[in-house]
């Protein structure tokens, strides 16, 4: 059931990069920085936490998988936008992929807390659609009005 999970939330990683860079170019630097911060982050939580319950007898190794994991979905995620969301990304998942082995290696029965963080990953990148939804529309409106007055000025 893990390893399902697993590949779930890996499949979901991959996606959700993929149409980060799909929209790249209608992306603002902090918008960039918001998906990197939360890609990198959730990514981190929810597959570290996974993988620390599999890796149950060897927290370092859960750790180091889990931070990286988080570094390198946060900084592909940001580097498509700019260096600062790449930034933004990588620390995020740093922050995340070393708390959440902790918590793993805490908790009796893991399974609640990773279906429920399955669901908040979920909720985030429904967010960050819409996030990426309100950008692109913000993109288009200032490229038509930039077309407007570009026509006004040379008289068209």
């Amino acid at each position: 059931m893990l390893v399902l999970n697993i590949v779930f939330l890996s499949l979901l990683t991959i996606g959700s990069v993929l149409y980060t860079y799909k929209n790249r170019t209608e992306l603002a630097c902090m918008d960039g920085m918001i998906i990197a911060m939360g890609l990198g982050a959730m990514s981190s939580v929810t597959l570290g936490l996974n993988i620390q319950v599999l890796l149950a007898s060897d927290l370092a190794l859960a750790t180091v998988i889990a931070v990286l994991i988080g570094m390198t979905v946060g900084f592909c995620t940001g580097w498509l936008v700019s260096l600062t969301a790449s930034i933004e990304g990588v620390m995020a998942g740093v922050m995340g992929g070393m708390m959440s082995p902790m918590l793993g290696a805490m908790l009796s029965g893991p399974m609640l807390l990773i279906w429920f963080l399955d669901i908040a990953y979920l909720l985030v990148i429904l967010l960050l659609m819409l996030l990426v939804k309100e950008a692109r529309q913000a993109f288009q409106e200032e490229a038509e009005l930039l077309e407007n007055n570009t026509q006004t000025v040379h008289g068209d």
